[in-house]
């Protein structure tokens, strides 16, 4: 749970750089960097919600002991 925390704060940094950048070089108006950045954050957070959930209801592996 806790490493699937980290990799979707992550990502959403990256994201957040990555579209900062397309911004700060003029590849996308500043109007419209806003919503494609909620987007995908939002996107990023969903899928994030969606593994724990999943990871939530395996059943935990059990070591066996020879």
């Amino acid at each position: 749970m806790k490493n699937t925390a980290i990799i979707t704060v992550v990502l959403a940094i990256l994201a957040a750089g990555v579209i900062g950048l397309m911004m700060l070089f003029g590849f996308i108006e500043a109007e419209r960097a806003g919503p494609i950045l909620m987007k995908t954050v939002g996107a990023f957070l969903i899928i994030g919600v969606c593994v724990a959930a999943i990871g939530a209801l395996m059943p935990a592996k059990k070591d066996s002991q020879d």
